[in-house]
């Protein structure tokens, strides 16, 4: 399996939680929309061609009995209690843009922070409603028409996408360019595929059809941060 340096569609799982949430209008639509289009074309190479699948059939035998390097994240996420930073990169337009992604949760809370060049927005979900909150401009949005029912459902992929994986399938476990790859079937039936340095993840590619993305951890941690997960009091209400 070869890694791929570059993100190359945005995360649809963001496209998702903004779907979610209900979003019309205004830059943060746009900005969804764009993210959806891009997760949709602009796929560079394969991070999990025939090749890998081969070494998945060849290798699963002899390494399913093995401990499984993610299994510790995976609590983490279940947990709904932490912090997690990654990068990555987007296409705007015609060229690649680096982004932050911050998501804390707290129970039921959440928010998930998008940041880098032009872009710096929070969608938050407090006390079963939902928000999207601009930085850059200041200003706070409610979503009136979001189903907090609904939201739930997606949790798993919305909070941390899509990395909750109760239900996965281990498949297998290999090294590529001195780190050791975890690869699982999500319960989606995506390809998930988990890079370690040791035992600290380092990276997240996941496969789904034609459409794929990488993520660079930064870090993950157990800790709440419920500073994280709140409304600006000095930000404008808008209508």
């Amino acid at each position: 399996m070869k890694r791929r340096t570059a993100l190359t569609g945005m995360l649809t799982a963001i496209a998702l939680f903004s779907a979610a949430c209900g979003l019309d209008g205004g830059a943060a639509s746009d900005e969804a929309s764009s993210v959806a289009a891009s997760s949709q074309s602009e796929v560079v190479g394969s991070i999990a061609g025939s090749d890998g699948a081969a070494q998945t059939s060849s290798a699963n035998e002899s390494s399913i009995e093995e401990a499984h390097l993610a299994e510790p994240y995976f609590a983490i996420f279940a947990g709904r209690q932490y912090v997690a930073q990654y990068h990555f990169l987007e296409f705007t337009g015609e060229q690649l843009e680096d982004r932050e992604m911050t998501v804390a949760l707290d129970g039921a809370d959440q928010a998930v922070r998008i940041s880098g060049e032009g872009t710096d927005t929070t969608y938050l979900t407090l006390d079963g409603l939902a928000y999207v909150v601009d930085h850059l401009n200041r200003t706070i949005a409610r979503n009136e028409g979001a189903d907090p029912a609904e939201a739930a459902e997606d949790d798993g992929i919305i909070a941390a996408p899509p990395f909750n994986d109760s239900g996965s399938t281990y498949v297998g476990k290999w090294e590529d360019q001195g780190l050791v790859y975890e690869e699982y079937y999500a319960a989606n039936g995506d390809r998930m595929f988990y890079y370690f340095e040791g035992d600290i993840l380092k990276q997240i590619c996941s496969a789904s059809g034609e459409n794929e993305f990488i993520l660079d951890v930064i870090e993950i941690s157990d800790t709440a941060a419920p500073e994280q997960i709140g409304l600006p009091e000095d930000y404008e209400w808008l209508p």
